[in-house]
């Protein structure tokens, strides 16, 4: 149950924290006040989007915590389940920047938007004036059937998930061998070329980049050789070439190697010597090597062209080239021996179908039979809200099997007596629409995980006898659950069981927001103001709003 509600720089609020109690809320206010700002404050702080827009004019930061007790045990298990402390007081707390940065919080701790998520949806209902779109949709109207069901029909819809996964991988199984006989002989053909492709090649690990080396090489081998032959030219290959120089040098120091310096000058030369006759011997190698064949460079190159054709085909890498033909081979050699394996696949497929088609069955009846107390249950709902005459229905249609079985579900309904049936969409009107979304949540009650309601108006439409009726729906609602509800209908705000009033002013160039509790004749006044229409009321309007107060 929420408890309070802060709320700071949100909209027209500046800064405002506001009380709720057990029961029925009612939220009252001039239209324009900002009653709608508590909802978007609700929302935003239960995990909704992140509006930039919503953030006050010249302000940084929004912030709004919510504070809640006596939670459910669901939402309980959720926080043990996250770690998260609690002491029998749960507080939620969400900020937004003005760069549009949000930073949630659950008694202290940040969390991220997913993890929030999984506490807020167990928390509160919203019930809005535009809340009916979501029940005239037929998409909806299975899943609202299995809720009303509950745990029988989701019992089923789990083994049927977990059917539809199995049969799922079944089909993956039989794709992977190859699936009919066509398709499997099709794709030996494939892989078969492949292998051939590859093998053929006859590709050996590191050969691309030696390839490469080698065409490099003899791509300049002109240029290696005029330059190897000049350094030999110079070093060995000449009366006044280094080498000679070097041993001249070295045999006339021979007769000074009494004196150490000099014989430490000759060691060196020698070093020298044998070092640069090292040098020769490998630049003579050079040469040598760049004695090839004329056409061993057309060779490397067609060579190369059939390594990036098979990259571009197989693999990055020759390497990933080899282990995919390796694969391959596996594969082929997988769907030659898979008649049996596919025999007993499609067995298994078989009895999964049926076994299927046979949870179907029963969730269909299932459905069928509570669809029949859940249109007498809607019907004695309307009775109850001034709907008398009027028809509702659960029409049934069989499609596809899917996760869900084969039901498609459709609402349909009419208004009076004798009128031909139709989809919610085409014959309900606005204030038909908002009882029916009103009985629904008074069918579900026992179905709803959360501890608060929140209803935007849902009696927008709707006046005289029709408001009280709702207004004692409202109120036998607020029996069982927490009530929120803004209103503008004086019989629905005098079932209150608290009062809230939001109140808009101008001041220093600014409009401000604010919301706070009310009672006594304040709320006397506002229900008054609520029957004549205006702020000034009249004594009349008075009398009439403390009597309807009285008849709670």
């Amino acid at each position: 149950m929420l408890s309070s509600l802060f709320i700071s720089n949100l909209a027209l609020i500046k800064k405002c924290e506001v009380n709720f109690k057990k029961g029925f809320n009612v939220i009252l206010g001039q239209s324009g006040a900002g009653k709608s700002i508590l909802i978007d404050a609700l929302s935003f702080v239960l995990g909704a989007k992140a509006d930039k827009t919503l953030l006050r004019s010249n302000e940084n930061l929004m912030r709004v915590d919510a504070v809640f007790d006596d939670i459910s045990q669901n939402v309980i298990n959720v926080l043990n389940d996250l770690g998260i402390d609690f002491d029998g007081e749960l507080v939620l707390s969400r900020t937004l920047n003005s760069d549009g940065k949000s930073v949630i919080r659950v008694n202290g701790c940040v969390v991220v938007l997913k993890t929030f998520k999984e506490i807020t949806e167990k928390l509160m209902d919203f019930c809005g004036q535009h809340d009916n779109v979501g029940l005239i949709n037929v998409n909806n109207h299975l899943s609202i059937l299995d809720k009303f069901i509950g745990n029988d029909a989701y019992s089923y819809l789990n083994q049927i998930e977990g059917k539809c996964d199995e049969l799922a991988e079944i089909n993956k199984e039989i794709k992977n061998l190859g699936g009919d006989d066509a398709e499997r002989n099709r794709l030996k053909e494939i892989l078969q070329f492949q292998i051939d492709e590859i093998d053929n090649a006859n590709l050996v690990s590191g050969e691309e980049e030696e390839l490469n080396e080698r065409f490099k090489f003899i791509s300049s081998a002109e240029n290696i050789v005029e330059k190897v032959e000049y350094a030999l030219q110079k070093l060995d290959q000449n009366t006044e070439s280094v080498t000679n120089n070097i041993y001249d040098a070295k045999k006339e120091l021979n007769s000074l190697l009494e004196f150490q310096e000099l014989a430490n000058c000759q060691e060196r030369l020698t070093s020298a010597y044998y070092e640069i006759k090292d040098i020769v011997d490998v630049l003579e190698n050079v040469l040598r090597s760049t004695d090839f064949d004329p056409t061993e460079l057309e060779r490397i190159d067609a060579r190369l062209d059939l390594i990036k054709n098979l990259k571009r085909k197989y693999g990055k890498s020759i390497d990933t080239i080899l282990e995919f033909c390796a694969n391959a081979k596996k594969r082929l050699d997988d769907l030659e021996n898979s008649e049996f394996a596919l025999e007993k696949l499609n067995k298994k497929k078989e009895n999964c179908l049926k076994e299927l088609e046979g949870l179907c069955e029963k969730l269909s009846a299932l459905r069928k039979k509570n669809a029949i107390i859940l249109e007498d249950k809607v019907k004695e709902e309307l009775n109850d809200l001034q709907m008398k005459g009027t028809n509702f229905k659960v029409d049934f249609d069989r499609c596809e099997i899917g996760k869900k079985g084969f039901d498609a579900v459709k609402f349909v309904f009419s208004a009076n007596e004798g009128q031909e049936m139709k989809d919610l969409s085409k014959t309900a009107s606005g204030g038909e629409l908002s009882r029916l979304l009103l009985a629904f949540k008074s069918i579900m009650l026992d179905k709803e995980n959360t501890s608060t309601v929140v209803f935007d108006e849902i009696d927008s439409g709707i006046s005289g006898q029709t408001a009280g009726k709702v207004a004692l729906k409202l109120n036998k609602i607020a029996d069982y659950i927490q009530v929120i509800c803004i209103t503008h209908t004086p019989v629905v705000a005098s079932k209150g069981d608290a009062f809230i009033l939001v109140t808009k002013e101008s001041k220093n160039g600014e409009t401000i927001s604010n919301a706070a509790s009310i009672d006594g004749d304040e709320v006397i006044n506002q229900i008054a103001s609520l029957i004549d229409g205006n702020e000034k009321v009249s004594q009349t309007a008075i009398t009439h709003a403390k009597k309807l107060l009285e008849e709670k």
